[in-house]
This record gives C-alpha cells, structure tokens and sequence, in this order.
C-alpha cells in the first residue's frame, strides 16, 4: 500500500538521503536552501510511503511568467528496490494534481538527455521540447487541462 505524506522538520533529512540513493551525483546540485525551503511549500513536497517504509520523495517549484503558472518538478526520486509498484507514478500523479489545484499550465522537468528516468516520464505523456538550447539537457512538459 502506498501513502504520501508531508514533509516536515523531524523527517527533513529523509529527502536529502532519497535524492542521494536516487539522483546521480553528477546532476544532483541540490543547495542547503534548497532543503531549508522545502518546508514551507506545503503540497508541492510529498514523502511516498511503502507499507509505512518512507521509498520515495517528490519536490516541486511553482513559476510565474507573463500571468501564467508552471509547475516545475526539481526532484522526484523512488529508492531502487521499490521502483516496480508504482510509487514514483503515484508520486508524479500528486504533483499533477497540485500543479492542477494551484492553477498551473503544464508541469515540466529538466533532466541530462542521458538520464535513464528521461524514458520514464516520456512513457507518462510529457513530451520534449524540440527548441532545447542545451543539447546535454532535455525539457520535458505535460500539459494540463
């Protein structure tokens, strides 16, 4: 069974380990603000629990352009034993929805074109934007209705 819950204080640390046991160490850039931050977004940062055992973490950043919202999801990591019972998907269907919830156009991700997770979100309706000035990086967006 799987359950998201929030992030707060006491569990912190618990992100920091997941994006280390899941993001190569060659993309992950991950600052003390970064974590110090993630407190205070509420929603956009969700723990993903496997029978009560925390596997899983998603974080995410909301972007205003031009009056028009984004969700851009900057870490969404699932520890390896764990990755075959849908748990990163439900953690990506959370972070649809809240983008949804809070008004956002799409939701995208930008991840190394050689990253293995690039297939995983494809595989899950996002679609790469061909005009990408980076040929090393891949935007990846899903539109919202």
């Amino acid at each position: 069974m799987i359950e998201l819950d929030a992030i707060n204080p006491n569990n912190l640390k618990v992100l920091e380990v997941i994006n280390q046991k899941t993001i190569p160490k060659e993309v992950r850039s991950f600052s003390p603000q970064f974590y110090k931050e993630t407190l205070q977004i509420g929603p956009l940062a969700q723990y993903a629990y496997f029978n009560n055992v925390c596997v899983g973490a998603v974080r995410c950043k909301k972007e205003t352009h031009n009056k028009s919202s984004k969700l851009q999801i900057l870490s969404l990591g699932v520890l390896p034993p764990y990755r075959k019972y849908g748990v990163g998907s439900q953690l990506l269907e959370h972070a649809v929805n809240t983008a949804k919830e809070i008004g956002s156009k799409e939701i995208y991700v930008q991840l190394p074109q050689a990253l293995e997770s690039k297939d995983w979100f494809l595989v899950r309706g996002f679609t790469e934007l061909s005009d990408s000035s980076n040929e090393e990086t891949a935007v990846l967006v899903h539109p919202l209705q």
